[in-house]
Parts: C-alpha cells; structure tokens; sequence
C-alpha cells in the first residue's frame, strides 16, 4: 500500500527535522531564474537555526554552483554547503584516476565549456579526437537545444574504440518553469551502456552524494541522526530514489520534472491516485508530497 502525508506547506513538519538535504534544478530554481518561494522558504529553515546541504547533480565544481545561485539573489547565507555531482566525480573519479587503470589518463569532452573545470588541474588532460581519447568524460550537452541524437556519432565512436564513460550527471532531464525538457548526461549514459558501453556514473541517487552530505551535517551537528534528516526534490528517478535507498525521510516536490506526468489542474489540487500510479511506475516512495517549495 503506497502511503504518503500530502503538504500545503513545510511548516507542517517543520519541528520533526534538523537537518534538510535540497535539490536545486526543480525546486530552488530551473536553470535560468529561482522558484517563486525558493529565497523566503530557505530564510525561514535558516531562521529556525535548520541545517541546510544543497545536492545538486550540476556537473561541475561546487564554488561555480554557488556563484551562480549567488547571482540569482541565493546566497550563501541562506545554506551551509553544497555538494554537486561535479565535485563528486572529480574527487572520487578524475583526481583518483588509478582507482580504475581502465579509464587512463586521456580523455574526450562531451558538455558545456563551463563544466570543463571539474578536470582542471589534474593529471589528465583533454584531447580533441575520441580515437586518441582513452575514456569519455560526458557532462551534458554542449547546446540546452540537443538531443541525444546530435551525440549518437560520437558516442558509437567511442563505443567502438571499447572506451569506458564517465558521466557527471546522471539526469536524464531536467525542466524549465516554462515546461520545457532539457537533456542531461544521464541519458546519453543509458544510450552508451545500453550499447555495451562501460559506464561510470556520479551523482544522485548514488550513495556517496548522500554520505557526504550526510558528514558535513554531522560536522554542523554532532547529534544528527538519519531520522531528523528530510531529502527535498523534484525527482523520483533520484532525489527521492537516493533518499530511498539510504533510509532518508523524502518529501517530494512535484512542481517540476514530474509536473507533465500528473494532472493537477482540478481546482489546482494534488492527484493523489496520480501521484500514486507514478511512485509506482518508479517504485520510489516518498513520505511527504508537496505542490511547491514553500513555507
């Protein structure tokens, strides 16, 4: 029996949490401009003295993610750390490179020119032919505008010089306020593996994105238990996933990526059969639903 309490707003359970794990890409802002309670909800958990990690699966070093959120007006007053898929894989994957003596020190770039940082200053370097290239590092699409197929040639030519990918978001897709889909690296991953690629994912809903978050907690919070730390996303696939998998309370926030798969125009009110069919679908379960990020 798939069982969920359905929220108006976060000061419901406000008093049972101590610590928050956030999403950003679908609920604190989509890309281009913050969510319309994103700003006051945060001051209202930093004014009860909440713990605050920002978990994001933007494949690149945390610091960028920050100056951008500073730049849309959410500054780093209003959390206590961010932890990004980006920064993950570049500690755990690129700056360890002899971890996996598979990957080598090579590697061909699939992404935006602004996610490059996250391989900066290590011992590998870039080139500019995948048939020199020992692995694939794919962070997304180099155009917001692409699909997976602007990327299946170079992909099958990595697929048949056998080299492994590493991909720093495991998104399939991420939305816009306005509704509109953007491709991540997640599902130009599928296509690879699915193909017979070997791929290396880092990010959501793995488990060291929520260990390290789980940590810094810990450091702001030395008494801090699993159950006085709510997971807050947009994302069944892996927000809530993650949370799932290492025994977190979730509360979802359907808003975004999922908002065209539920129908919530009837008197503006959540579909609780809806909501139902698409945990199902996912076989992922939250214990809260809220519409928006709000207080």
């Amino acid at each position: 029996m798939i069982k969920f309490n359905l929220l108006k707003n976060l000061n419901e359970i406000i008093n049972y949490y101590d610590g928050f794990i956030i999403d950003i890409w679908g609920v604190l802002w989509d890309g281009i401009e913050p969510y319309e309670y994103a700003k006051a909800t945060l001051e209202k958990l930093k004014e009860r003295n909440k713990k605050i990690i920002l978990l994001s699966n933007a494949p690149r070093r945390a610091k960028v993610v920050s100056s951008k959120l500073s730049s849309i007006g959410i500054h780093t007053t209003l959390y206590d750390n961010i932890v990004s898929s980006g920064e993950v894989c570049r500690q755990e994957c690129l700056a360890n490179i002899n971890k996996i003596p598979s990957l080598g020190k090579n590697y061909y770039f699939i992404g935006q020119e602004t996610d490059k940082d996250i391989a900066l200053q290590l011992e590998i370097k870039e080139v500019s032919s995948i048939s020199k290239s020992s692995f694939l590092l794919v962070c997304g699409t180099r155009d917001f505008a692409h699909t997976l197929d602007n990327y299946k040639e170079e992909l099958d030519e990595g697929l048949k010089y056998n080299l492994p990918l590493v991909c720093a978001n495991p998104d399939k897709v991420v939305i816009r306020q306005n509704g509109q889909l953007i491709t991540c690296a997640g599902i130009l991953a599928d296509y690879y593996q699915n193909n017979g690629g070997k791929v290396f994912r880092y990010g959501k809903p793995f488990e060291a994105m929520y260990k390290k978050s789980f940590n810094i907690l810990k450091n702001l919070n030395s008494e801090l238990t699993l159950n006085k730390i709510l997971v807050i996303g947009d994302s069944l696939e892996t927000d809530i996933l993650g949370a799932n998998n290492n025994k977190l309370n979730s509360l979802l926030v359907i808003n975004g990526i999922h908002k065209h798969e539920l129908n919530n125009s009837k008197n503006n009110e959540i579909s609780k059969d809806c909501i139902k069919l698409l945990c199902k679908k996912y076989s992922v379960f939250p214990n809260y639903i809220i519409k928006d990020f709000v207080f």
